[in-house]
């Protein structure tokens, strides 16, 4: 019997993990994850951004977790040699309604602590050539990485910490009873824990529902695709491009973003799934949207990139 059973292999899963490990050196704690590695989900297809926190309410959990996460994902990179970039992230205001709301997200950033720079259009333009705005907000700490090497890297430390993760095990029914849960996979597997932690992403609702009770909510996937630009454009930007977002709209709006494998993307969008499983296949056709997104600030870079579509 477990100490305790985690299910779900993403960073959320893994990083429980190997904090759980470090708080009780003695227990048997396993993780089971339905894929054949960690990363598989939504934590290895988002954009890979280490966000610096611009957008939350000041002294929300939200800006206040995002603060620390973004100093504590750049620790765990160097501690362990992972590669980041910590390329700054430039918000682009593009009409005089952009320009208020951008003074409005000024105010936001200082409370909540936030280094910044107010930049007019001419200074917009001297860091950023290809932009065009009639001015921005640089902010120096948000930064780039990939999400499944340091997934990966946790699963290391884990690992070797004496934890257990058990692969291509899809949790199909969970039992309680008075010492514990019971766990049983669509393999064949039965695990047995005093303590059942779930970190099962999309499928949480599902989980809960496993063990006979009422979620209280019900989640509805999203699928965001992108197109990523030429290579011959991998030099367009110098920095993550955002929009100022539009606080009636629950999305930041369409963003170029410098990946860590020194590629740049332009999206995305916001596709509903019926089916949770659909999250990674085929795209739909991206490019009957494009030309929505050649828009404003993006129209000096527009015209001669040709990108292939893809989605996360």
């Amino acid at each position: 019997m477990y100490d305790f059973v985690i299910i779900g292999g993403g960073i959320i899963g893994m990083s429980t993990a190997m904090q759980l490990i470090d708080v009780y050196p003695d227990a048997r704690i396993a993780l089971l994850e339905k894929e054949s590695g960690p990363a598989c989900h939504q934590t290895g297809h988002n954009s890979g951004v280490i966000h610096a926190g611009v957008y939350y309410t000041p002294g929300s959990l939200k800006a206040q977790f995002c603060l620390a996460g973004n100093r504590a994902t750049k620790a765990f990179c160097d501690q362990n040699g992972i590669r980041f970039d910590n390329c700054g992230k430039m918000l682009v205001a593009t009409s005089p309604l952009e320009m208020e709301r951008m003074r409005a997200l000024w105010e936001r950033t200082a409370a909540n602590g936030i280094e910044r720079e107010w930049l007019n259009a001419d200074e917009l333009r001297e860091r950023e050539p290809n932009i065009t705005g009639l001015g921005g907000i640089f902010v120096p700490s948000s930064g780039i990485v990939s999400y499944r090497e340091v997934t990966a890297a946790m699963a290391k430390i884990f690992q070797d910490r004496g934890g257990e993760i058990i692969y291509n095990a899809e949790v199909s029914a969970l039992n309680e009873h008075k010492n514990g849960v019971v766990i049983r996979t669509s393999q064949g597997g039965e695990y047995e824990a005093s303590t059942l932690i779930s970190c099962s992403g999309l499928m949480a609702d599902r989980l809960v529902k496993m063990l006979g009770l009422e979620p209280g909510f019900i989640i509805c996937p999203f699928r965001g695709e992108y197109f990523r630009l030429a290579p011959e454009h991998n030099q367009i930007v110098n920095h993550l491009i955002y929009p100022i977002p539009d606080p009636a709209m629950p999305f930041l709006g369409v963003h170029l973003t410098r990946m860590i494998d020194g590629s740049v993307t332009v999206g995305q969008t916001r596709c509903w799934l019926s089916n949770v499983k659909a999250i990674a296949s085929a795209t739909s056709h991206l490019a009957t949207r494009w030309k929505f997104w050649a828009r404003r600030g993006f129209a000096g870079c527009c015209k001669t990139i040709y990108a292939q579509d893809w989605a996360r």
